[in-house]
């Protein structure tokens, strides 16, 4: 499910790619004009584009240099040392580190644009959970008032969150960009990169707690770089239900906006009623304004990511959206693939796919989203991959899981191998009925003799687990088709 890089069409000449990664140029054409789009892919270059050579864990550009100038680059951004091409017509900017310097080029682009474009406004969004929902509903809001770009799928790392601010054009008037972390310093780096005029805190889990030092405490310093990287200008979002990530706001030098639950929030979650397989209908108390909205997205962790999406959208603009903009935005409003979306199958099943990824704090709101979807009386079904990536704490996520599984209703839980094995055990000592899988492919097996009609079936787990193939079998099994 990863998100292809998209194209860019960022002017930079090789003198500015040096003044911006502090590089230098040590081979230039004849005619130094600046290239027009810039890719770490050297199958994506064009001619006269810009083709940056970063090294990687499986690959490393520099072994394509050949293949980008060939296919027209005309500059490119190397590694001191590197042998020079010969004969090329071609301009070349040698830096410390290829890596660094795309996020510096990056970085460069977007303080040209906030130069040359009035009413500019960054918002950058991280969190263990949810920040890919809060960021479309933040870039649906904001598109209510002026042009906005923002990341598309998954792309909010060092390679992912460059390419994006290089696509933003003159004429936008907002950024939206999700950024995320797997590695320590990373939020850090990217901040630096995008310079956001309003940060958000969704929540602090422990997705990714195994690559930062396994603990809670471990992943929320890590997403607070984010906050403290606004400067006195800036505006931090922060959520006030989740203590390790409200913690946070104090690393802030400028304003903290607030959401959540919470009475004392900014931006509270006041009401909620869920319209099971609709999605919800919500009432936000903001600064004394009340606001009644119909959210077409499933569960409470979705009703939540808008509260903060709108008190994001609402900093960035310096002021109050109006209803009806509000209203208009949530209407074409849809979960990405992978997150959340409903489908109904033949046989009056209806599955949500939740199979993008997994951690214990989405787990948890799954398992609260099955239950909704299921209120009317449809058995609860669970088939589940295991959660990557939390380290020494993995064993006790995955027992704790298989409590939820028992607390939450589920009558049926079918596993897909690995460190899933344990939760289903728990749940089985718990009165659930389990079925494990040694493998996704026979957990498809299992679900397609299993799943009955008029079940809700949760389908879950980390990307790893690749759970979405045991939907394509039920849908093989019983017809598919995306819920009205």
């Amino acid at each position: 499910m990863s998100t292809p890089i998209p194209s860019n069409g960022a002017e930079l000449t090789a003198w500015e790619v040096a003044a911006a990664t502090g590089g230098e140029v040590v081979g230039f054409a004849s005619v130094r004009r600046p290239a027009v789009g810039f890719v770490t892919d050297s199958r994506a270059v064009g001619k006269g584009s810009g083709f940056v050579a970063i090294g990687g864990a499986t690959y490393d550009g520099h072994a394509f240099i050949g293949d980008a100038i060939s296919r027209g680059a005309s500059l490119i951004v190397v590694r001191k040392g590197t042998s020079r091409p010969d004969g090329a017509d071609i301009d070349i900017v040698e830096v410390t580190d290829t890596l660094l310097a795309w996020g510096a080029m990056a970085r460069g682009h977007l303080r040209r644009w906030r130069r040359e474009s009035p009413q500019t406004a960054t918002v950058a969004i991280t969190g263990s959970t949810g920040k890919t929902t809060t960021k479309e509903l933040c870039a649906a809001l904001l598109r209510s008032v002026g042009p906005c770009h923002a990341t598309t799928g998954n792309l909010n790392n060092r390679i992912g969150v460059p390419a994006v601010a290089l696509g933003v054009e003159a004429g936008t008037r907002f950024a939206v960009l999700e950024v995320g972390m797997s590695e320590p310093g990373e939020i850090a780096a990217l901040a630096r990169v995008v310079e956001p005029d309003v940060g958000v805190l969704v929540n602090v889990g422990v997705a990714h707690a195994g690559g930062v030092g396994g603990t809670r405490a471990d992943v929320a310093r890590e997403k607070g770089a984010l906050v403290e990287a606004l400067g006195p200008r800036g505006t931090a979002v922060v959520n006030l239900d989740d203590e390790a990530a409200a913690a946070q706001a104090m690393r802030c030098s400028g304003l903290v906006e607030t959401f959540g639950k919470d009475p004392r929030a900014g931006y509270r979650l006041a009401h909620r009623t869920s319209l099971a397989a609709r999605g919800s209908r919500v009432t936000v108390d903001r600064k004394g304004e009340r606001h009644e909205a119909l959210l077409p997205l499933l569960g409470e962790g979705a009703a939540l990511d808008f509260v903060a999406a709108l008190a994001a959208a609402e900093a960035a603009l310096g002021g109050t959206l109006p209803s009806a903009a509000i209203d208009s935005a949530l209407l074409g409003c849809r979960p990405l693939g992978g997150r959340a979306v409903l489908r109904r199958l033949g046989g009056d099943i209806v599955a949500i796919d939740d199979t993008y990824n997994a951690n214990p704090a989405s787990m948890q709101a799954a398992l609260d989203t099955l239950a909704e979807v299921a209120q009317d009386g449809r058995r609860m079904v669970a088939v589940l991959g295991e959660m990557r990536e939390l380290g020494g704490i993995a064993a006790r996520e995955h027992d704790a899981l298989g409590e939820a599984l028992a607390r939450a209703g589920v009558k049926l839980a079918i596993g897909c191998g690995g460190l899933v094995d344990r939760a289903l055990d728990r749940a089985a000592a718990l009165g659930v009925a389990v079925l494990h899988g040694r493998t996704t492919a026979e957990a498809a097996e299992l679900a397609t003799k299993e799943v009955r009609s008029g079940d809700a079936v949760l389908l879950k787990g980390s990307r790893a687990s690749a759970v979405e193939a045991v939907l394509h079998a039920l849908e093989r099994e019983h017809g598919d088709g995306l819920a009205p």
